[in-house]
């Protein structure tokens, strides 16, 4: 899967493994949807391996770089018979494009494939194809019915790296629920679900610094809730000596850099987690901040330009 929203959150709680002749949590890391997964819990390596199956299972339905899969069938027929799973969070990924207002939009697809083409180019979008994948990009042309998914301007293509990911933890938490395991963390590239603690309490997380490499700007503490951060400063396209943070304004065309410099979503799940994170991220911190206060049980932390730090009231009840 193409890795549309990969960035890194310091998982300080990933240290016990230096422990492990003492601690029963075991770990395993595995590279699937495009990053480095990794699953620690207290249960047994037949658990773990359940939670990766499912994990490859999302990324076989809902890639859109492996031709067979769902998403790859539907961009390029525009329309077509679905899974359970699919269908699932192409309508939850509607759902989050209404609540940003379209700021979240998995029909982004042609704006991405834009900008990656661009940087193969070595220049910059001209105005007119910014304007012609524009035209592409809406999430009200989507229709989903009956486990059938219609496209329905020609072109469309859609683009589930900014929420597949916080689906996939989200089961493989799932299967570790079903098998028993009492305290487990999924990790995706930065989407993360705590489950229960880990061998010192809750899990600790730590938000990385958006500009300096391996410091962070805090430590939350998780327990049973998601975590998911979105940011412009582990992939970027490179055009004509500038950087281009890789997350693409679905209104504009264009990609952000700058302002915000990350968002950080605490959540009840790691789909709502994914997907708002890279909605806020679009919309910034001022209308992104309203959005989240509106939101029962999510919080944010938001940095922008200059190092300004924006959070959420119940933010401090994680520190």
């Amino acid at each position: 899967m193409r890795n549309f929203c990969y960035f890194f959150v310091v998982v300080l709680s990933l240290l016990i493994l230096s422990e492990a002749g003492s601690s029963k949590y075991i770990t395993q890391t595995r590279i699937l949807m495009g990053t480095y997964v990794t699953i620690i819990c207290d249960g047994s390596r037949e658990d773990i391996n359940g939670a990766f199956s499912v994990i490859k299972k999302v990324e076989n339905l809902m890639s859109d770089q492996l031709p067979g899969s769902e998403i790859y069938l539907l961009n390029q027929k525009g329309e077509g018979e679905v899974s359970n799973w699919t269908a699932e969070v192409i309508k939850k990924a509607v759902e989050f494009s209404q609540i940003t207002g379209g700021a979240f939009d998995i029909s982004v697809g042609p704006l991405v494939d834009l900008w990656r083409n661009a940087e193969l180019r070595g220049r910059v979008p001209f105005s007119k194809e910014l304007e012609r994948a524009r035209s592409l990009v809406g999430y009200r042309n989507i229709a989903v019915e009956n486990g059938r998914v219609k496209l329905k301007n020609e072109g469309m293509r859609l683009d589930l790296g900014g929420i597949a990911k916080g689906y996939a933890v989200d089961k493989a938490i799932g299967v570790l629920k079903r098998r028993g395991v009492k305290n487990a963390l999924v990790n995706a590239g930065g989407d993360l679900f705590c489950l229960g603690e880990g061998p010192h309490g809750k899990w600790r997380v730590g938000i990385q610094h958006p500009r300096e490499e391996g410091k962070i700007v805090g430590i939350i503490k998780i327990s049973n809730k998601a975590v998911a951060t979105s940011g412009d400063y582990r992939r970027y396209y490179v055009i004509e000596g500038r950087r281009h943070g890789h997350i693409i304004n679905p209104f504009t065309g264009w990609t952000i850099q700058g302002n915000p410099m990350s968002v950080t979503i605490i959540a009840p799940d790691t789909t709502t987690a994914d997907a708002l994170a890279t909605g806020i991220f679009v919309l910034g911190p001022d209308k992104g901040m309203k959005i989240i206060n509106e939101l029962p049980d999510v919080e944010a932390m938001i940095i922008g330009e200059g190092m300004s730090i924006f959070t959420s009231p119940g933010w401090r009840n994680y520190y």
